[in-house]
């Protein structure tokens, strides 16, 4: 048997015990037990080990699954033509629509943060998201769209922690709030938080979202 055919079957196998540690997290609200993941996906808890290590490395695997498919998702359809509110209206619909659709989000952002390999996984996401939005403030200076005088980094960090405590807080209610009235809270407080007023819209308002954009993605 070829080492080609090897790790084939190795990425099949830790595949299988990612999806089956993501059912037994969501199955057990949060709680996983070691021996449960590997008969879920049929193979001996030696090989579990030998993937992740440990339970607490099996855990942070997963969240950062999860964090590397909200970043993949929320940056895909991005248009680089497009003016820094049509990209970031469009990345907020994204980054709801994802924590929305996925039933590990209230999980992960609620219950598995405190556990220590899934905290050093949680600051490498933020630090990264807060990058993220401080280039977009930057974008948006350059263009003329934002006030020079904000802090990029720092109004980034206060945008990015906002949006996961909001949409932590919008998942674990007993009633949802839609997905569309949470965007356009979302939008909303992005739009005030940089101080964005496109020339068309009276001072005071909120620019409306495009006609296609309806409910809505991280």
């Amino acid at each position: 048997m070829s080492d080609q055919t090897l790790t084939r079957r190795g990425e099949a196998t830790r595949a299988r015990l990612l999806e089956a540690a993501v059912d037994e997290l969501i199955e057990r609200d949060g709680a996983l037990e070691v021996a449960s993941v590997a008969a879920r996906a049929d193979v001996s808890v030696g090989l579990l080990y030998r993937y992740f290590g440990s339970k607490a490395g099996l855990v942070a695997t997963v969240v950062a699954d999860f964090y590397d498919r909200s970043l993949k998702e929320t940056g895909e359809g991005d248009d680089r033509s497009l003016d820094w509110a049509a990209r970031e209206r469009g990345r907020t619909e994204r980054s709801v629509a994802f924590y929305y659709r996925e039933p590990l989000a209230p999980i992960v952002l609620t219950l598995l943060a405190r556990e220590g390999e899934v905290a050093a996984v949680e600051a490498r996401f933020i630090t990264k998201l807060v990058d993220d939005a401080a280039r977009s403030v930057q974008r948006g200076q350059r263009q003329g769209e934002i006030p020079e005088d904000l802090d990029a980094r720092m109004i980034g960090a206060m945008l990015m922690g906002a949006f996961r405590v909001a949409i932590a807080e919008a998942l674990t209610r007993s009633r949802r709030p839609s997905q569309s009235a949470l965007t356009e809270e979302m939008w909303r407080f992005v739009v005030a938080g940089v101080r964005f007023a496109p020339e068309d819209v009276p001072e005071g308002r909120v620019a409306p979202p495009s006609e296609d954009a309806g409910p809505p993605t991280a």
